[in-house]
């Protein structure tokens, strides 16, 4: 890894939330054949960076989609890793001369925004989904190209939570920093510790703080954080101004760490997103909220009369919504709607519109 790419690397772990754009195209790995999968991916830098990892020990093509250096589920969520984006880089790449077949390998999580009907329409290329996970790739090669129900899956575990918050939370955290080594020098260091500290314990305990929603345990710390300051005053007649203040900035990076802390993962539906989409914000930097499916007043529903056993919902939902009817050859819904993150995934891929979506009651 040379310098320039060291640095747009630690750029894209550090601060997830601005887009950092790598050339979209071809990538060869090992020695391809012409019978040699062909992977597709996003063109965020450090998305081709972590795929790559998992490919280069394995003879493969990679074909790294234009989605404004943007990760997958974003790009696929806010509408820029389609099924444009893709025949577009068929057919600038020149990937259908290198091969002899006409199979995409496309990650998981851009199901809510690719249409494989129009690709295959456009250009003849199939279209199947790989594992939710890159380091899952290996396996899926070695197992016939074939998905565990554990690769379908999102887990959201420690590692990924750290990594998420950190990634959406510095660039919060960074123009304040910078303000206070400005003006208030003396406070930076209580802020670095502080701040670093809570963005850990909040996102390593993510999964065993009380609430359903981001928002409600964002609270759950809010009333632990004054029932803190209000033990500390009153044995002590007001307190001094330095523990107060420490207080009270707890409560303010809690906010902040917390502004759409369900919404850094495929897991949950966001709170934020419909705030900003009732206001009239249907677009921050590369994510669309306007009409999209994480809004919180929609249902997915099943009519297993339509269903013909294509198995696509259950291959492509992060959340493990829905399983097979083996004895009846169709999908069943094994968790409850209100389970569903409600990215759409399974109604853009059903063949026969089984599944759609309807207001909430």
């Amino acid at each position: 890894m040379n310098v320039k790419e060291g640095f747009k690397t630690t750029i894209g772990t550090l601060f997830r939330l601005f887009p950092l754009s790598t050339e979209p195209g071809l990538r060869a790995f090992g020695n391809p054949r012409e019978d040699s999968p062909v992977f597709v991916t996003s063109n965020f830098q450090l998305t081709v960076k972590r795929v790559s990892k998992y490919l280069r020990d394995l003879d493969c093509h990679l074909l790294v989609a234009p989605t404004n250096g943007t990760n997958v589920w974003c790009a696929a969520m806010g509408g820029m890793f389609n099924a444009h984006s893709i025949v577009s880089v068929i057919k600038t790449s020149g990937i259908g001369e290198s091969v002899n077949h006409r199979t995409l390998i496309l990650p998981q999580l851009s199901a809510p925004g690719v249409d494989t009907e129009l690709i295959k329409e456009a250009t003849g290329w199939h279209s199947r989904f790989g594992p939710v996970y890159a380091k899952e790739i290996p396996e899926y090669v070695r197992k016939g190209f074939q998905k565990s129900d554990d690769m379908r899956k999102v887990k959201f575990n420690l590692m990924d939570r750290l990594d998420a918050g950190i990634g959406v939370s510095l660039a919060f955290f960074l123009p304040i920093a910078v303000i206070l080594a400005i003006f208030w020098r003396g406070w930076l260091v209580e802020f670095i510790i502080l701040g670093s500290s809570l963005l850990l314990l909040m996102y390593a305990f993510y999964p065993y703080i009380p609430g359903k929603s981001g928002w409600a345990k964002v609270l759950f710390y809010e009333a632990l954080a004054i029932i803190g300051l209000l033990i500390y005053l009153f044995p002590f007649g007001g307190g001094s101004t330095y523990i107060r203040n420490l207080f009270l900035g707890a409560m303010v990076f809690v906010l902040l760490i917390g502004i759409d802390f369900s919404g850094v993962s495929p897991l949950y539906r966001s709170d934020l997103d419909p705030l900003l989409d009732r206001i009239g914000i249907h677009r921050i930097g590369s994510v669309s909220f306007k009409g999209r499916a994480r809004i919180k007043e929609e249902k997915i529903t099943l009519d297993q009369s339509e269903c013909i056993g294509c198995e696509l919902c259950y291959d492509v939902c992060p959340k493990g919504i829905y399983d097979m009817d083996e004895s009846q050859n169709i999908a069943i819904m094994v968790k409850p709607d209100s389970e569903c993150v409600a990215c759409r995934a399974c109604i853009l891929q059903c063949p026969t519109e089984a599944i759609s979506v309807r207001a909430r009651r």
